[in-house]
């Protein structure tokens, strides 16, 4: 089978294109390395979105899988645990050849919206943070009742370790500390940090050491953190349960730098409709870069639906109709009006 379109990535921006793939009729598959629902479903699970239309308040993981659902019942094709190791055009066919781990297909058009490849929690590189990951030392959103009743210590500035803050201040004693002088997130995170008695804030401030020691249960885990402020070099042991680090992700594009796209770092670089140097070879979400490109949520579902008409445009090449044939009046009794692309 050859595919109308084959989008590598099922995250908000691949789940984008294939709505508007499949609503222009085009046969869609999806493979994702992980589960399908991006970064919503497999780094941000227990994260509460605020920033998506129409939602007020929802988790991330539910978001994600509004995402797929939507993306299933409109007759997409997705499957998981699929890593893709290769593209590459055919000239003579006209079509791309995709390789995975568990097989080849064929495409008239490639969407790629892997999000950057794989990710990892960028580290502070800190005494204690190697020796008690897992045992009090975590990475991006930490469970709430995991939590529960426990002293938590966020580290970092941006919108994840706010958010992190603000969702634990009503089950646990909550403290964020950022190395810079102000914060980098929202600022409707920032008033909300600011004016809630339940977290205590410090800026300029740096971890020195997290340590630990044996609890009732014998376990060695997290018990205090050392932290310094680089203005007056003052430094404070802070009896601490959990340590959330929440300071970025590395993004890993070494397997798209094979396939002959090209790059702008880690990123792959497209026009404003999501095209790249392939013909018929599109990208969107956090893994296409532009000028003036603005990395939000719904920028990624907007560039998946732009790639999905892309693809589409394509592939099935529809006429182009001006203005004036569009309303040109009958020329004689029988003519019909063109209604428009086919």
């Amino acid at each position: 089978m050859i595919w109308d379109v084959l989008i590598i990535g099922a995250g908000p921006a691949g789940l984008s294109a294939a709505l508007f793939t499949r609503m222009r009729r085009m046969s869609t598959l999806l493979l994702d390395t992980a589960v399908a629902g991006g970064q919503l479903a497999s780094l941000y699970p227990k994260k509460p979105v605020h920033d998506f239309p129409s939602y007020t308040y929802v988790m991330g993981d539910a978001l994600g899988r509004n995402f797929v659902e939507q993306a299933r019942h409109m007759g997409s094709e997705i499957r998981e645990g699929e890593h893709v190791t290769m593209l590459a055009r055919d000239e003579a066919t006209n079509t791309i050849r995709v390789t995975s781990t568990k097989g080849a297909y064929e495409a008239r058009s490639v969407i790629v919206a892997t999000g950057g490849g794989a990710f990892e929690p960028r580290k502070i590189k800190k005494p204690g943070e190697a020796e008690f990951a897992g045992r009090g030392v975590t990475y991006g959103m930490p469970d709430a009742e995991t939590c529960r009743g426990k002293r938590v210590l966020v580290i970092g500035g941006g919108d994840s370790a706010l958010e992190a803050a603000l969702s634990l201040k009503e089950v646990a004693d909550v403290t964020l500390i950022h190395m810079l002088d102000k914060w980098q997130g929202m600022d409707a995170y920032v008033e909300d940090i600011q004016a809630s008695p339940r977290i205590r804030w410090m800026l300029q401030t740096e971890t020195v050491e997290i340590r630990g020691g044996g609890g009732n249960g014998g376990e060695d885990a997290v018990r205090s953190v050392v932290v310094r402020n680089k203005k007056t070099e003052a430094t404070e042991e802070l009896p601490i349960d959990v340590v959330a680090i929440n300071v970025g992700y590395l993004m890993d594009a070494k397997i798209v730098r094979q396939w002959g796209l090209e790059l702008e770092g880690n990123q792959i670089r497209s026009d404003n409709v999501m095209k790249t140097n392939i013909p018929g070879v599109f990208a969107c979400g956090d893994i296409a870069t532009y000028p003036g490109k603005y990395k939000l949520l719904i920028t990624a579902c907007s560039e998946g639906a732009a790639a999905g008409n892309s693809a589409y445009i394509y592939v099935r090449q529809p006429k182009k109709f001006t203005v004036g044939e569009l309303y040109a009046a009958p020329k004689d009794k029988g003519d019909t009006q063109p209604t428009g692309p086919a």
